[in-house]
């Protein structure tokens, strides 16, 4: 009985997925779980990271050591080793100043932080993508049920304008002009249509889906803007900007990379031990320690320049990158701003007086107060008036995705009902 439950509850919760992806609406959210998961993008950059990780204890440990086994002082045209007079066999490794690898390991760590933020910024990326596709996903969507709309009233409004031409009341011109309207509008709906697949298509590409996947539809973005003033995005950029974290992270590399530099004039160890077995003689055992001389002193010392050149250029990127990342970010932050004040303008006046002025005109036409085509006008306004709002939420929202690249966080406002 416990299975069956179990068996039924998998069955729900797979099938209220499916609906949410591929049915009535497609969940902004869901769909950012799936590009995680799946984008192919996000999953190279995530092995990348992963393969990065083991190269840090590799830089930390020794070399293998070198076993041996010499016979020596063979007969002439002879070969036959156990005729050799003397036998030897050992051991030697090579062990790197104290303190060597450490530094290499230090520096590989710094290697795998790098793959790390790329990770992630790759991932920010392509759901910055996903959101702004989705947002023109909205913006068709809603732009096919406006022309839907207008269509409808045009189909309408021209048996009122039939009505009007049979008892004398209308010409002919007006019909044909409600009739060519009327077209006008099933052409931009089959228009908008052919852009909506491509749209579609883009979108289950970010997801790692086939373009041709069935998508549900888009679901109505909140009015949410976001909350935080200049000052909160200007600390946010500085501290958790992917790029400027990277460039944190070459500025540290390259300090380690310079002292990993000095260390070359300090000498490797050469560890030996070899037995020896004489069929004349006892045997005898050694024990040897070589070590590296850093005669030619000059390669180090370029390598210390060029590690030297190397910090200084990464603390330059790092400013230069701050300052552009900033001044993306105002560029965003003051576009934002300036939406969100059209999008309020015309949510809560300009689109109540299209609306009421459209309404007005149509009664009019219809007690014989107002010609056509001031009927044509109102309707047209009113038209692009609705397309243009409908523009503004989107370029909110794609411009908002723009700046939670830059700043690297989900800034509050965004997503959707």
């Amino acid at each position: 009985m416990k299975n069956i439950i179990k068996i039924f509850v998998v069955f729900a919760i797979s099938n209220l997925f499916t609906n949410v992806i591929f049915g009535e609406s497609a969940s902004l959210k869901i769909l950012i779980t799936e590009a995680k998961q799946n984008n192919p993008e996000i999953i190279a950059v995530r092995e990348k990271w992963n393969a990065t990780k083991s190269k840090i204890w590799q830089e930390r440990t020794w070399d293998n050591p070198q076993f041996f086994i010499d016979y020596q002082r063979m007969p002439k045209n002879n070969f036959n080793l156990n005729d050799a007079e003397e036998k030897m066999f050992g051991i030697t490794q090579m062990v790197p100043f104290p303190g060597k690898l450490s530094i290499k390991g230090k520096i590989a760590k710094y290697d795998n932080d790098i793959a790390e933020i790329d990770y992630k910024n790759i991932e920010l990326k392509v759901l910055s993508d996903l959101k702004s596709i989705y947002s023109m996903y909205f913006y068709i969507n809603k732009s096919i049920e406006t022309y839907k709309q207008i269509s409808d009233y045009m189909q309408d409004f021209s048996k009122v304008a039939e009505s009007k031409y049979i008892v004398g009341k209308a010409s002919q011109g007006d019909v044909l002009r409600a009739q060519v309207e009327f077209a006008k509008m099933l052409s931009m709906v089959i228009t908008m249509k052919q852009e909506k697949e491509t749209v579609k298509a883009e979108l289950n590409s970010i997801i790692g889906k086939d373009p041709d996947s069935e998508l549900g539809e888009p679901e109505d973005l909140m009015l949410k803007y976001m909350k935080n003033d200049w000052n909160e995005i200007k600390q946010l950029v500085i501290e958790n900007n992917f790029e400027i974290k990277k460039d944190n992270i070459n500025v540290s590399k390259s300090k380690w990379s310079k002292k990993s530099a000095y260390t070359e004039f300090l000498p490797d160890f050469d560890l030996t031990y070899r037995r020896r077995k004489m069929e004349s003689a006892m045997d005898t055992q050694d024990f040897m320690l070589g070590f590296t001389f850093p005669l030619w002193f000059w390669k180090p010392m370029l390598a210390i320049k060029e590690m030297s050149s190397e910090l200084k250029m990464s603390e330059s990127e790092k400013k230069n990158t701050e300052l552009m990342n900033l001044s993306q970010a105002k560029e965003e932050f003051l576009k934002l701003k300036t939406l969100e004040r059209l999008i309020e303008l015309y949510r809560t006046d300009i689109l109540g007086q299209a609306e009421q002025s459209q309404k007005v005109t149509e009664a009019s036409y219809r007690v014989d107060k107002e010609d056509f085509l001031q009927v044509l006008d109102t309707t047209r306004t009113l038209l692009d008036l609705r397309l243009e709002y409908y523009r503004y939420i989107t370029e909110y929202y794609q411009n908002l995705s723009k700046l939670e690249k830059i700043t690297g966080v989900e800034l509050s406002g965004g997503g959707s009902k």
